[in-house]
C-alpha cells in the first residue's frame, strides 16, 4: 500500500464530506474506510493475497479466509478461524479495537460450566466444526453464500450425547475438529453468542448449516446491541421439528423449556453487574449474564455461581451452628449436677445437632442452674432416652 493511500486512511469521512479527526485511541488503519479498501484489494488481487496468506504459520489450505476479514500473523476478525493462539478482534466503524468475545467469552465459560454441571459431562466450546458437503453446498444455495465445502464452522458452545462424548477421540481430526462429514453424530444443542460481526452469519448461514446437519436445538443470544444499535439482550431458540428450524416461544423473559436438555434454561443478567466497582467499568468488563437451569429436585435455578453461593452459605451457617453448640454445651456442663454422665451429654449433644440449639437456651440454661436436679425434664429428656443405659455417675 503506497503513502498516499495510507496517509488518506489516517483520517475519517463524516456523511457531509467534512473530514474529522479519529478518536484518540483508535487505529487509522483499521478505520472502516481502511479495511473496506483493503478488502477491495483482496478481491481485486486474488493471487497476491494468496501469496500474504500462504506466508503465515497458521496458513490452513483447506480453510476459507474471506475478503471482508483481515488476518496477521496473531491475530484474526475472522471468529471461525483463531486456531493455534491466534487471537481474535473486531473494530467499530472508527477503528477502534475491542477485545473479540471478551464478553462473550466469559459467557460461554459460565455457559459451560452451567450445562457440564446439567448433563454431567464436559460440554465443550470454541470447537470447530467440519460439515459434509453437502451440507455446505445446501446453505450455500439457501443464503447465498459462495463458501468451498472444506469450510469450518465454531461453535460457541456444543452439547453432544453421552454416546458421541464417550467415543469423541473417533470424531476428532489433528486439529481437533469435530468431523460431521466422517459421520460423526451431529451435537444435540448448539449455543452462539452474537459478536457484531457474527450475527448475521450466525442467524442466517450458521443457523441454514445446523439445521441442515440435523442440529435439534440451536440457541442464539444477543448480549445487546449485536443483532443491530438497539437490539436488546435476548435469548432465542430454534428447534428442529420435520427437519426444519422452528423458532419456541419464551416461557418468560428469556426462559425456555429445552427439549434436549428436558429442563427450562434460560439467561439473566449477573447481580453484581452494577454494584460496586462494577458501576465505573465498561459494559465489556462487568460480570457477564448467567446461563442458569432449573432444578427440579432442589426447586431453584442453578448455575455453577449460585451453587458456590449457597454452599458458602451452607458452610457458614454450620459453622455459625456449631460454635453456638459448643458453647451451649460448655455452659450447660457448667451448671450440671457433677455427676452427669459424659455419655448423657454426648446424646444431648446429638440430639441439638440434629434438630438445632433451642432458640431459649439461653434460659434454659438459667433454670437448670436454678434447679439443677431437675436438669432432664428442664430439658426435654428422660431416662429413657439412653435406652436403658446408666445417665449419671451415681447410678453406676
Amino acid at each position: 500500500m503506497d503513502i498516499a493511500v495510507r496517509e488518506r486512511e489516517q483520517t475519517q469521512a463524516t456523511p457531509n464530506g467534512r473530514v474529522r479527526e479519529l478518536p484518540p485511541n483508535a487505529e487509522p488503519d483499521m478505520t472502516r474506510e481502511a479495511r473496506t479498501a483493503r478488502a477491495a484489494w483482496r478481491q481485486a488481487h486474488p493471487a497476491a493475497w494468496q501469496r500474504e496468506l500462504e506466508s503465515l504459520d497458521h496458513y490452513d489450505p483447506t480453510f476459507e479466509y474471506e475478503t471482508i476479514h483481515e488476518y496477521t500473523p496473531d491475530w484474526t476478525t475472522d471468529s471461525d478461524y483463531g486456531d493455534g493462539g491466534i487471537h481474535l478482534y473486531e473494530y467499530d466503524g472508527d477503528g477502534i479495537l475491542s477485545p473479540f468475545g471478551k464478553r462473550a467469552v466469559k459467557m460461554q465459560e459460565r455457559a459451560n460450566d452451567a450445562l457440564s454441571d446439567l448433563v454431567g459431562l464436559q460440554v465443550d466450546y470454541e470447537v470447530g466444526v467440519r460439515l459434509p458437503p453437502w451440507v455446505i453446498t445446501h446453505a450455500n444455495r439457501v443464503t447465498g453464500y459462495a463458501l468451498p465445502v472444506q469450510k469450518r464452522v465454531r461453535s460457541d458452545l456444543l452439547v453432544l450425547s453421552p454416546q458421541a462424548q464417550a467415543d469423541l477421540g473417533r470424531w476428532l481430526d489433528d486439529d481437533e475438529n469435530y468431523r460431521l462429514d466422517w459421520g460423526a453424530p451431529p451435537p444435540l444443542l448448539i449455543l452462539e453468542i452474537l459478536s457484531r460481526g457474527s450475527s448475521d452469519r450466525d442467524l442466517v448461514y450458521k443457523k441454514c448449516l445446523y439445521e441442515a446437519a440435523g442440529v435439534t436445538e440451536y440457541l442464539v443470544y444477543d448480549l445487546g446491541g449485536m443483532r443491530h444499535a438497539n437490539s436488546p439482550r435476548e435469548l432465542l431458540l430454534f428447534r428442529l421439528v420435520d427437519g426444519r428450524y422452528k423458532q419456541a416461544r419464551p416461557d418468560a423473559v428469556d426462559t425456555y423449556r429445552s427439549e434436549v436438555l428436558d429442563t427450562r434454561i434460560r439467561i439473566v443478567p449477573d447481580a453484581q453487574e452494577h454494584v460496586g466497582d462494577n458501576a465505573a467499568l465498561t459494559v465489556e468488563n462487568r460480570p457477564p449474564p448467567r446461563f442458569q437451569w432449573w432444578d427440579a429436585d432442589q426447586d431453584r435455578w442453578r448455575d455453577r455461581q449460585i451453587d458456590a453461593e449457597i454452599a458458602q452459605t451452607a458452610r457458614e451457617q454450620e459453622a455459625e451452628a456449631r460454635g453456638r453448640l459448643n458453647l451451649a454445651l460448655r455452659l450447660l456442663d457448667r451448671v450440671l449436677p457433677t455427676d452427669v454422665a459424659p455419655a448423657e451429654l454426648d446424646r444431648l449433644a446429638d440430639r441439638w445437632r440434629a434438630a438445632g440449639v433451642p432458640d431459649n437456651v439461653d434460659d434454659l440454661i438459667l433454670a437448670v442452674q436454678r434447679a439443677p436436679h431437675e436438669w432432664r425434664s428442664l430439658l426435654g429428656l428422660s431416662r429413657d432416652d439412653d435406652d436403658g443405659d446408666q445417665l449419671t455417675k451415681g447410678d453406676q
